[in-house]
């Protein structure tokens, strides 16, 4: 997995996000800062999201790391989690550059249901519009964030709405 996939776009601008301390169970794969950490309803772990997530009413997220989880192959550990706000918007590089390159390209898709992508270790944000995606491209100037995404995560998966 990649350390910092996912960065917020504005930290400063809704208030600074609150991190929780939350368990994540013994595994090979660690959850790094900067990605997103799944929560499944009813079990205290947190996890690194799966690819082509979140879908809404299936898969819930607590928020994005803050820190790199301490979890070995064989010992539970825990993560820093900034958790999910409302108002509250994040980057991330596209899956396919090619589809977001100009403004115009980058504006037709503002306000699209997307899912992120998780391929080889890397988070990326996809360009498929679902009604049951649970992120919303958000404007942004592309000149100022090039190679960036702009989203805002839909409250209906994060697991506390």
């Amino acid at each position: 997995m990649a350390l910092g996939d996912i960065t917020f776009y504005e930290s400063g601008s809704v208030g600074s996000p609150t991190s929780v301390k939350y368990p994540i169970a013994a595994s090979a794969t660690l959850l790094n800062a900067g990605e997103p950490a799944a929560k499944a309803l009813g079990q205290p772990y947190v996890a690194p999201a799966a690819d082509a997530t979140p879908v809404v009413a299936t898969d819930f997220w607590a928020g994005i790391a803050a820190s790199t989880s301490t979890n070995t192959a064989s010992v539970d550990g825990t993560v820093d989690v900034f958790v999910l706000q409302k108002g509250l918007s994040y980057l991330c590089a596209p899956k396919t550059a090619a589809s977001w390159d100009t403004q115009a390209e980058y504006d037709a898709l503002v306000g699209d249901r997307v899912l992120i992508d998780l391929t080889n270790g890397v988070y990326t944000v996809d360009t498929t519009d679902s009604a049951t995606s649970g992120l919303v491209v958000m404007p942004l100037d592309i000149k100022k964030f090039p190679g960036k995404v702009r989203f805002a995560i839909r409250q209906a998966v994060d697991y506390l709405a």
